[in-house]
């Protein structure tokens, strides 16, 4: 029972293959370019044999071209009988040469009496009894009957026919096949060509991408499965021209971003410096100057440690991947005054103004957040706003739902009071990789002193 099940399976597997081949448009295309081919050499070929034949049968087979093959063939075998001795009692050795003759067919008659047929051996005792011809006939004298003289002094007579013209049907039948079949690959080639054609191009334009001309695009045609193939060979071009785009900008990002932390690191760390040689100097007595600048040391110290920490910071979001990355579901009016009421109180606390507005209704749905990532977002926003927002002005904070998404927007005066070194950007560069972990976006827009930012979070209901 076994082996039955396994032969089953097999027979299922190759007929699901079978109606699988079927199902591409490639495969009925072919299908009916060998379909159209047939016909027409098939239709060619006959065409040719038909009248092939009729044209043998008409220049062959007529009388006076039959009696042109009969002497010639009568001259033939009256030789061949002289040379073999051939008598009588010896009639049956004609068969060699009948052999070799296979478009002739013989009756030899002598004393009315058949002797020798090409379609048959008569032996001796055969002979004796022949069946005799009817006595009325006169074999010798009939017009369409010819004399052999044997080697014995005898005469006989010979009934011939020549089908001597056969041997052009089969040229006839050879080169209508041979037509038919040179007319199905020249129709069948010049149907296919333009497929031809185009795997071709595509080929020649893989070498020109292979050659490192990315920018070179796939022509694309119909489609069936090679049209599907060159629009699958295009979009990861296209893909790869995106990736490579991306990977520049970031490098460029990186770039930019060692350059400024390189700038800002230098600054306080000069400075530092300055400080330093200036305690080690033996001329200082004062002790109150001493500390005012010790006290400036570790001010520039904790500069370059809170930049060391962003960079740290920046270096580890960027190196997270979105699908590795822990998420829950969080229900969007729940975050939206976790982010609004709570994570603002701080700065409440420190004399800033705070506006806000919740537009975000409780049935409408959750957001998928990382409570981590999405701290250090807000945590950089709120430093920001420490640092560069002003306390006179108020800082105005809304949560809207935007169809599927939430949407928080932070906006403050800026500061006129800055230091030109104080600010890098790290913070925001941070907030929007960790916005792209959370399949969200995050952006940031400045005009005419104010300052706002924008965090989009998908929500699911």
């Amino acid at each position: 029972m076994r082996s039955i099940f396994i032969i089953s399976g097999e027979g299922v597997i190759v007929l699901f293959r079978v109606q699988n081949v079927f199902k591409t448009k490639l495969t009925w295309y072919l299908l009916s370019c060998i379909i159209i081919s047939g016909l027409f050499a098939c239709g060619c070929g006959y065409l040719v044999i038909h009248f092939g034949l009729n044209f043998i049968e008409n220049a062959y087979d007529d009388q006076n071209m039959n009696k042109t093959f009969q002497i010639k063939y009568m001259e033939d075998l009256q030789r061949y009988v002289t040379e073999q001795d051939i008598t009588s009692d010896s009639i049956s050795e004609l068969k060699e040469w009948t052999d070799a003759n296979t478009y002739v067919y013989l009756s030899i008659y002598q004393n009315n009496k058949v002797i020798f047929n090409s379609d048959y051996t008569y032996e001796e005792a055969e002979n004796e009894n022949s069946e005799e011809v009817n006595a009325e006939t006169e074999l010798m004298d009939s017009e369409y009957l010819y004399r052999l003289a044997l080697a014995d002094g005898t005469v006989a007579s010979v009934d011939m026919f020549c089908y001597d013209y056969w041997k052009y049907y089969y040229y006839v039948w050879t080169i209508g096949i041979t037509i038919g079949i040179i007319i199905f690959i020249v129709i069948f080639t010049r149907l296919f060509r333009r497929k031809l054609q185009y795997i071709n191009a595509i080929e020649k334009e893989l070498q020109i991408l292979e050659g490192g001309n990315l920018e070179y695009p796939i022509t694309i045609k119909g489609e069936d499965e090679i049209g599907n193939l060159a629009r699958g060979i295009e979009q990861m071009r296209l893909s790869i021209i995106e990736n490579m785009k991306k990977e520049q900008q970031m490098l460029q990002a990186n770039k930019e971003l060692v350059t400024a932390m390189s700038h800002d690191l230098r600054t306080p760390l000069t400075t530092l410096t300055g400080y330093l040689e200036i305690l080690n100097m033996e001329h200082i007595r004062d002790e109150e100057q001493r500390k005012h600048y010790l006290e400036l040391s570790l001010q520039k110290t904790r500069e370059i440690k809170e930049l060391s920490d962003e960079l740290f910071e920046y270096f580890l979001i960027y190196g997270e991947d979105r699908k590795r990355i822990n998420m829950e579901p969080v229900p969007a009016y729940a975050l939206a005054m976790d982010l609004i009421e709570n994570q603002f109180l701080n700065l409440e606390e420190e004399g800033y103004q705070i506006s806000s507005v919740n537009s975000i209704d409780e049935t409408d749905g959750d957001c998928m957040v990382n409570f981590k990532y999405m701290h250090r977002v807000l945590n950089n926003i709120l430093s920001n706003l420490e640092k560069y927002a002003k306390k006179d002005s108020p800082i105005e904070v809304a949560a809207n739902k935007e169809q599927n998404y939430l949407v928080l927007r932070v906006s403050n005066k800026i500061k006129t009071d800055l230091d030109e070194h104080e600010s890098n950007n790290i913070g925001l560069i941070t907030c929007e990789r960790i916005m792209k972990l959370h399949h969200g976006e995050f952006h940031k827009y400045e005009a005419e002193g104010e300052f706002t930012v924008k965090i989009v979070i998908p929500i699911k209901k």
